[in-house]
């Protein structure tokens, strides 16, 4: 037992191996910047700097005993089917929601004996899941006697803990993986017969914030592991510790880790968008700030309501509006770019034969995706489907599901299958403006899910599904989301009195995208911050996430730049970029921010949601909102540039302050 206190004093004062030799290992492409970075020269306080040296103790206190098949770090995240099965440790939704940030997880929380008990007796012997990680805490329930099922206390009678833990590992079918993750005492080294069924062992210190939320980002590859146990431990010896190097995955850190005084950032942050809430700019909203794949800043604000009803949550979902561009059909034309499937420099009546013989025939690529195709901004739709009287035209709606009307564009309204067909006639007819300038549209952007399933010859949400969001672990990033997840994480929009007369909420507020049924590239995706931020990440290591690539940094370089010169048209390839433009709100102003680098790109939506990446500076932007709601003609947060205000003011802080060695 002496040896058992030692170990854990030593967890803490031990001076394990840095993290930081590892560091950058794991992204091997990157977008080189040859732009000025922002400056800054921020300052921290003492106790920061304490708070700081406690984090990067945890880091290196964590160790890898055990790794099977090197199944650490988890990789292939669209293979795995995850089961977390959480025993003792007190911070269990904490833990579910760390191990959420990477992969959507069923999550299990056992506290109790009987809880434990009925666990053992009624797991099944066949399950849905490939790999089950086990969390033990050190606030498991023993039995103070193993002859009485019925009395158990809190504490660390190891020879009880083992039996549980030995009675679930058995129970865990054969074929399906284990991660161990103890967070606690090292009892485990006591008896080592049983854990010969793990495939994986991770050790921890302690069941508190900092040890969950590393353990977490440890097995799925946001860092590296490089620690080793300081003293004997069963059959494990001193120095034994298995390494390996961090994934390129997105880590979540403190502020001080990248050189920024968490209170100053936060009181800074708070500030700005207190204003909005203050005014009803919008009811709540969902941030995240990011620093060389380092997310120092996730915060959600507000309510996803007015009537203050519900807090808004990070895993809270937000119709994602024109942001949908640049995260689902050019992520998938930039895959068929490097397949050669999709090259920008031909027409686009190439890939969409349903332009041939029109007066879109002859238009490039190129200048679809930078806007500046002489296409109309949009074209009204939904008045074609309600007659003079302000009646749904039966030939196009029916007001429940019916066989040939099964094109959902609202809870209560169905629209004619062949309905998207009737959008591209209506687009194809459409005419076009006069003279080739930037003019922003989305209709060649409709049809930019029907082009995709043409040269892949996949359903085109299908296609994203398995081909990018699911290897990404960005599980809440889709289209239709009232199909998939429960309707109270997800924020509602307009109350739409024209064309659908209902509240929306996980119905796309674009209606354009409603008459697809919900599914088109010019909006109709929804998700979170953090999985949008996925997305832009993956942007930010020229294509590779996660120890795969999906894209080539010359594509991404390529589309990601204006091809415009010194013209109004700042655009990229579907990417806005920075530039002057003029505001009804500002007047002529730099736009998103002044402190942004020439080769920064990102986009906004209509409903209030805005995502900005900075090569240069290495910095990652997220801002969800909703608001449209109730109303859109609700415009505050352009009046008071909002959006930018709260970048401008991130790259200030933050600027070139260098990352934390660890």
């Amino acid at each position: 037992m002496a040896n058992k206190l030692i170990y854990i004093l030593l967890v803490f004062l031990f001076p394990f191996a840095m993290f930081g030799q590892n560091k950058s290992a794991s992204v091997k492409s990157k977008v080189v910047s040859k732009t000025a970075v922002v400056k800054s020269a921020n300052k921290y306080s003492p106790e920061r700097e304490l708070r700081l040296a406690q984090r990067i103790q945890v880091y290196n206190s964590l160790v890898v005993l055990k790794n099977n098949g090197h199944i650490l770090p988890l990789n292939r995240l669209d293979t795995l089917k995850i089961q977390v099965v959480s025993i003792g440790t007190g911070h269990g939704n904490q833990l579910h929601q760390m191990m959420d940030r990477y992969s959507k997880t069923a999550y299990l929380e056992l506290n109790s004996s009987s809880e434990i008990e009925s666990f053992i007796q009624t797991y099944p012997t066949t399950t849905g899941y490939n790999l089950v990680i086990l969390v033990i805490g050190d606030k498991l329930p023993v039995r103070e006697n193993m002859d009485n099922n019925d009395t158990y206390k809190a504490g660390k009678n190891e020879s009880s803990i083992t039996a549980v833990e030995e009675k679930l590992l058995n129970k865990v079918p054969k074929g399906t993986k284990v991660v161990l993750l103890y967070l606690g005492s090292p009892h485990f080294a006591e008896n080592n017969t049983f854990l010969e069924r793990a495939d994986a062992l991770v050790a921890a210190g302690r069941s508190d914030y900092d040890f969950i939320d590393l353990s977490a980002q440890l097995i799925f590859g946001a860092i590296g592991a490089a620690g080793k146990l300081p003293e004997d431990l069963g059959k494990y010896k001193k120095g034994d510790g298995i390494a390996f190097l961090p994934s390129g995955r997105l880590r979540y850190v403190i502020p001080e880790e990248v050189g920024i005084d968490s209170v100053k950032l936060a009181q800074k942050m708070d500030s700005l968008v207190e204003l909005g809430l203050k005014v009803r700019a919008f009811p709540g909203c969902q941030m995240l700030l990011a620093k060389k794949g380092q997310v120092f800043y996730q915060k959600s604000y507000g309510f996803l309501t007015f009537d203050q009803s519900r807090p808004v949550q990070n895993d809270d979902l937000y119709d994602l509006a024109s942001v949908t561009k640049i995260l689902a059909p050019l992520p998938a034309l930039m895959m068929l770019a490097d397949q050669n499937k999709f090259q920008v420099d031909k027409k686009m009546s190439d890939y969409w034969t349903n332009w041939k013989g029109s007066n879109k025939e002859g238009i490039l690529v190129s200048d679809l995706l930078s806007h500046q195709a002489r296409l109309k901004p949009g074209i009204v739709l939904w008045p074609v489907v309600i007659d003079g009287m302000g009646h749904y035209i039966s030939e196009y709606c029916s007001l429940k599901q019916k066989p040939g009307y099964n094109l959902r564009a609202s809870n209560g309204l169905y629209l004619l299958d062949s309905f998207p067909n009737e959008v591209y006639s209506m687009i194809r007819d459409s005419p076009l403006l006069k003279t080739k300038k930037y003019v922003y549209s989305d209709l060649g952007f409709a049809i930019l899910p029907g082009v995709i399933e043409k040269l892949t010859g996949e359903n085109y949400e299908k296609y994203l599904q398995e081909r990018l969001y699911a290897k990404l672990g960005a599980s809440t990033l889709m289209y239709n989301p009232w199909s998939h997840e429960e309707m109270d994480k997800i924020a509602p929009t307009e109350n739409d009195k024209t064309f659908r007369h209902e509240q929306l909420q996980g119905f796309v507020h674009d209606e354009t995208a409603a008459m697809m049924g919900g599914i088109s590239g010019n909006a109709g995706l929804f998700g979170t911050a953090g999985d949008v931020a996925k997305v832009m990440q993956l942007y930010l290591q020229g294509g590779e996430y996660g120890n795969e690539r999906f894209i080539s940094v010359e594509t991404i370089k390529n589309w990601t730049s204006s091809h415009r010169g010194k013209t109004i048209n700042r655009r990229g390839y579907g990417f806005d970029k920075p530039g002057i433009q003029n505001s009804r709100y500002k007047g002529k102003v730099r736009y998103p921010s002044t402190v942004v680098s020439e080769e920064s790109y990102g986009h906004s939506g209509f409903t209030g949601t805005f995502t900005w990446a900075d090569p240069a500076n290495d910095m990652l932007f997220v801002f969800l909102s909703n608001r449209v709601y109730p109303d859109r003609n609700n415009h505050k947060i352009n009046k008071l540039n909002l959006r930018q205000q709260i970048l401008e003011n991130a790259f200030k802080l933050v600027g070139n302050q260098p990352v934390a060695e660890h």
